[in-house]
């Protein structure tokens, strides 16, 4: 039995021919200030190897691949699910491939990918970072290679973005429990480390301190955007002196496992506990009961990351450099006045 050959990568086009990566991404997308001498190298080494040639063919001719990535921090999100959808459809329909590649929140695996993306010669790169620093910017930026960032924004990043207004959300939350009547409020964060996270808790704060008469939020907890952690989250919230009247969840699955605990405790929503959550996923109209929640866009955040992305291909210009999304409150089941508020309006 023969052993099958390995396919060539763009690392051995670069090694054999003696150049870096980036040098071999720059001849693909005929970039200047690379002598003839070396294109012809590469071109030379690109025929040996017999590395993607009829890509890297026409890629030599139009300077183009027609395939854009997309980083994202967990596929199994149904937020990041929805988002990669629409980017897929809109990227189609104009055209382009897009490649989805799922960091799991882990910073390795978003290098790694950014070396394939930079291998696989892609036109550019959508992304969604998993830390608020991103360590491959760099290679990104050396590689020519066109970026936005979108739903969080990595620091000293200054491209492209499409980005909720987190700090706004959290506001809208608070202040809806606010007038309601609630007066001890508590937080169910996403991970601090997370600038998004911060603002979130950061917006509900304001909206806290600005009310008279009520100090601070009674307590929070940090959850990791899963509905696992909401439930822990919350089954601890409970045991809080103030028991809290009210919950706002950074996310719309942390707020289903608050639900859940809730209900375990043998406490009523929103009678005992009033939830809102962020995001509005598809399921929170039909949770029990149907979820006040702050909605963003996941599918819009996808489709105008992808659309400011191909500008950049195209070599449009571009007007709007930062697009940040409006968030609106969607008012259903889960939340209302605390029953002693209602029974002080009864005397």
């Amino acid at each position: 039995m023969t052993r099958k050959q390995r396919t060539p990568t763009m690392r051995d086009v670069a090694n054999t021919a003696g150049v870096s990566l980036q040098t071999v991404s720059a001849v693909i997308n005929k970039k200047p200030d690379i002598s003839q001498e070396t294109r012809e190298r590469v071109a030379r080494v690109v025929d040996e190897l017999g590395y993607r040639r009829r890509s890297i063919a026409r890629s030599l001719r139009t300077g183009k691949t027609n395939t854009i990535a997309l980083v994202v921090s967990d596929i199994a999100n149904p937020s990041f699910a929805t988002m990669a959808s629409a980017a897929e459809d809109y990227a189609r329909g104009l055209g382009y491939n897009l490649e989805v590649y799922n960091t799991h929140d882990d910073v390795e695996r978003e290098v790694s990918y950014v070396h394939r993306g930079i291998e696989r010669w892609v036109d550019g790169m959508v992304f969604v970072t998993a830390e608020d620093q991103m360590t491959s910017l760099d290679e990104l930026r050396s590689a020519e290679i066109p970026t936005v960032a979108i739903d969080r924004i990595p620091k000293e990043y200054r491209g492209p973005s499409v980005v909720l207004d987190n700090k706004k959300a959290g506001r809208i939350a608070g202040e809806h429990l606010l007038e309601l009547g609630h007066s001890c409020i508590c937080h169910i964060s996403g991970p601090l480390r997370l600038r998004l996270a911060r603002e979130r808790l950061e917006g509900m704060q304001e909206a806290v301190q600005a009310k008279e008469g009520v100090a601070s939020p009674c307590a929070y907890r940090e959850g990791d955007w899963g509905c696992d952690s909401g439930y822990r989250a919350m089954r601890l919230l409970l045991r809080h002196d103030p028991r809290p009247t009210a919950v706002f969840c950074a996310n719309d699955r942390m707020a289903l496992g608050a639900l859940k605990a809730i209900h375990e405790a043998g406490l009523d929503v929103p009678g005992d506990v009033s939830v809102v959550g962020l995001d509005d996923i598809e399921v929170a109209a039909f949770a029990y009961p149907p979820l006040t929640t702050v909605r963003q866009s996941f599918a819009e955040m996808g489709r105008l990351g992808v659309q400011l992305l191909i500008q950049l291909v195209e070599g449009e210009e571009i007007v709007e450099m930062h697009t940040v999304i409006e968030p609106r409150l969607n008012i259903r089941e889960s939340t209302a006045s605390p029953r002693s508020s209602i029974a002080m309006q009864g005397v």
